[in-house]
């Protein structure tokens, strides 16, 4: 991932400023979005960080953009489902197994929560966006609507379908 450097009289340190004010306020949750999105914690926080990065170039070019938390997780969301494509593509070539290890954190390696994500793992991405939004970060059918860029009646469905696959994976 490119650096960027500014200096504290450039035009771009007002996109700094702002970037780094949002950083303070998302990071965390994000990072915790995206980990339970993509299953692995240094992927999370590399995908985070390009949220940011994003942010920046957005603002570097066009200062007055509000950014909203809606599109910090709506480019997540985009981030996520990308680099899951591209995992695909690449569970698709002759891998050891062995070396596909996830970082968990303690209190996380019970069987239940690790049956938890694997299920979490087979859902569609839009599904799991919404579950994640509405059931893991407590956002509203509307706020999640917003962020996903759909309608609230959109996103209460595909957390319906969601948890109909959840428990008949969960009950296997």
């Amino acid at each position: 991932m490119e650096e960027v450097y500014l200096t504290a009289g450039s035009s771009e340190s007002g996109a700094q400023v702002r970037v780094e004010s949002l950083a303070r306020e998302y990071q965390t949750k994000l990072a915790r979005y995206l980990r339970r999105m993509v299953g692995d914690s240094e992927t999370a926080l590399d995908l985070t960080q390009d949220v940011f990065l994003a942010a920046f170039r957005t603002l570097q070019n066009d200062p007055a953009r509000p950014l909203t938390a809606g599109w910090l997780y709506k480019t997540a969301t985009n981030s996520a489902i990308s680099f899951l494509r591209r995992k695909k593509i690449v569970r698709m070539l002759p891998l050891d197994r062995d070396h596909d290890v996830r970082s968990w954190r303690i209190d996380e390696q019970s069987t239940i929560s690790l049956d938890l994500q694997a299920a979490l793992d087979r859902l569609p991405a839009d599904q799991s966006s919404a579950v994640l939004l509405t059931s893991y970060a407590g956002y509203s059918s509307q706020e999640a609507a917003a962020m996903l860029g759909t309608s609230a009646d959109a996103v209460r469905q595909r957390v319906c379908r969601a948890m109909k696959t959840l428990r008949t994976v969960m009950t296997e």
